[in-house]
Order: C-alpha cells, then sequence, then structure tokens
C-alpha cells in the first residue's frame, strides 16, 4: 500500500509526501539552493530524478539547471537527501530531519564539521570570515565602541543548513579560529586549452566561487572545491572532470551504500572502503579474543 500521495511543484519548490496510518514522510527540493549537479539523479536507486539541462547563451549561463522528481517511482529513501551537498534536498520522517535508512544503518550520513574557537577570535580581523562566505552561512556578532569600532566577538553561529563546507571561511580566518572538514575528496582536471573563448558557465555554476577567470581562462581553486561536479554537467565542450576519491562517512551495514558509493566515485574506492572494513573487523575479532582470554584467565587464576 502506498498511502495517501501527494506532490506539490511551484517555482521554489517541488514536496513529495506520501502519509500512511502511522507515518508520515515528506521529501523537499528547494530549487533556489539546487545547482543540478547530478548527485542525486547518479545514485537514485529507482531512477525517479530527472535533469532539467540549463540553458546556456554565448558562453554564459541564463538558467541552472536543476532537477525533477517523478512521485510514482520515488520510494521515498532519502539518499539524495543524505548527499546532496547543496543542502537542496531535504527529508523528514514524522516531522522529524531524519532519514528511515539511516536509522537501520542501511545507508550512512556524511561526516563533515565546521568548527568555531571564538577564544581566538580577533576583532581586527574584520570578520573575514562572515565576509567570504558564499552562502552568508556565517553571522558575527560583535560588541562595538560608540565610535563604531568592534571592540570584542562575542559569538559566531553557524547556519548549518546553508554552509557547503567549502574552507573559504577556514582560509580566509588569519587566527586559525575556524576548522571545516569537507565530506567529499577529490581531485579536477580543466583542460582550459578546450575552453570556447568568453564562455564562463563553469564560473557562473559554481556554488562556492572556487572557479575563477584568470587571464581569460578559468582556473580552479581546488581548497574550495565540493566536488560537486555541476561545472562538469553545464561545460560545453567537456573541458572538466571532476573526480571523487573520498566520501567521509558514518558507519553503515548493508550493501545499499556500496552501489551509490561505486556511482558517486569509482570500482577502486569502493574496494579501497571494503579492505579497512574487513581490517576493522580482524581487528575487533583479535580484540575480542583477548578479553575472552583474560577473562579466563582471570578465572583460573581466582
Amino acid at each position: 500500500m502506498r498511502g495517501q500521495q501527494i506532490k506539490q511543484k511551484n517555482l521554489k519548490e517541488i514536496i513529495i509526501e506520501r502519509k500512511f496510518l502511522t507515518t508520515h514522510y515528506l521529501l523537499r527540493l528547494n530549487k533556489n539552493q539546487c545547482n543540478g549537479c547530478g548527485i542525486c539523479f547518479e545514485i537514485c536507486p529507482q531512477e525517479a530524478i530527472k535533469e532539467i539541462p540549463p540553458q546556456v547563451y554565448e558562453g554564459h549561463l541564463i538558467e541552472k539547471p536543476t532537477i525533477d522528481i517523478d512521485a510514482d517511482s520515488c520510494i521515498l529513501c532519502g539518499e539524495c537527501a543524505v548527499l546532496c551537498p547543496l543542502n537542496a534536498l531535504s527529508m523528514k520522517v514524522n516531522g522529524e530531519e531524519i532519514v528511515t535508512i539511516i536509522k537501520n544503518e542501511a545507508f550512512p550520513s556524511l561526516l563533515k564539521e565546521i568548527r568555531i574557537m571564538k577564544e581566538k577570535c580577533d576583532p581586527e580581523c574584520e570578520l573575514k570570515c562572515q565576509e567570504e562566505c558564499p552562502t552568508d552561512a556565517i553571522n558575527v556578532s560583535t560588541k562595538t565602541s560608540e565610535t563604531g569600532k568592534t571592540l570584542e566577538i562575542t559569538d559566531v553561529q553557524i547556519d548549518e543548513s546553508s554552509c557547503f563546507y567549502c574552507k573559504r571561511c577556514e582560509f580566509a580566518c588569519n587566527q586559525d579560529a575556524i576548522a571545516v572538514k569537507k565530506p567529499f575528496i577529490g581531485r579536477i582536471d580543466l583542460d582550459a586549452n578546450v575552453c570556447p573563448e568568453g564562455c564562463v558557465v563553469c564560473v557562473d555554476i559554481c556554488p562556492t566561487q572556487a572557479i575563477q577567470i584568470e587571464k581569460g581562462k578559468p582556473e580552479v581553486n581546488h581548497d574550495f572545491c565540493i566536488f560537486c561536479s555541476a561545472c562538469e554537467k553545464v561545460c560545453p565542450n567537456k573541458a572538466i572532470q571532476v573526480h571523487r576519491d573520498w566520501v567521509f562517512h558514518t558507519e553503515v551495514k548493508a550493501a545499499a551504500w556500496l552501489t551509490a558509493l561505486k556511482k558517486l566515485t569509482s570500482s577502486e574506492t569502493v574496494a579501497k572502503e571494503l579492505r579497512i572494513k574487513c581490517g576493522k573487523k580482524r581487528v575487533a575479532a583479535v580484540q575480542a579474543r583477548e578479553v575472552c582470554n583474560q577473562s579466563l584467565i582471570h578465572q583460573f587464576q581466582g
């Protein structure tokens, strides 16, 4: 039984709801935040997500790509919401920001973090972290003098629903007061020699401003890249290739994650993860045997 199903769609969002007797699922897409990077439709196990291509004119992005969701095919597993690098997709189960598959350890959550060490903050820093943030996710509270001079930084708040974990704030801070951990690591291959003259679509689509035009050609700052691959999707000459080499995530038991991981990265990454997992199991087994042996020794000696 599919329960009562509702799909709402407008210029700003898509909402898919499914109501059962005891469970209410709600999947929401914020179209303003989505840049059509493609991670969601790459990993969707039901192929329920379709890409809507961008509109490009004379090397400029007129309308960014986005996605549509087929409510009849979607099983509301939540994998897309877990992996969306821009937090454009969110899912609630019975009103809570939680995905059932994570609770069942069938799918991991991404390990990403931004830490603020306020004791290191210097009021002379000109609030560069706040100024540098591409999504206005940082809000710095200050104490100022009558002349407007910043006397003290009293608080730094991060809106994690808007944060892309791009490290721009970390690099902007001269006091090492911010530490950011990205969920994805990888690399970008950009062959600027095949870029059409005057084309800036990759610059237009990049959510973290990691791509800039230098001497008439695009250049990538890998420190700020979040490996969403939106630039690769919109490039008209296929000059960009994004490679995700690793994904930091919580422990997971089911094989569904390995299928998604292969689509996100490569077979080599999956093999590496399996080797690490097997190694952890062997260490745990050795430790368990050691505890058991120590227990037997204590019993014998007693």
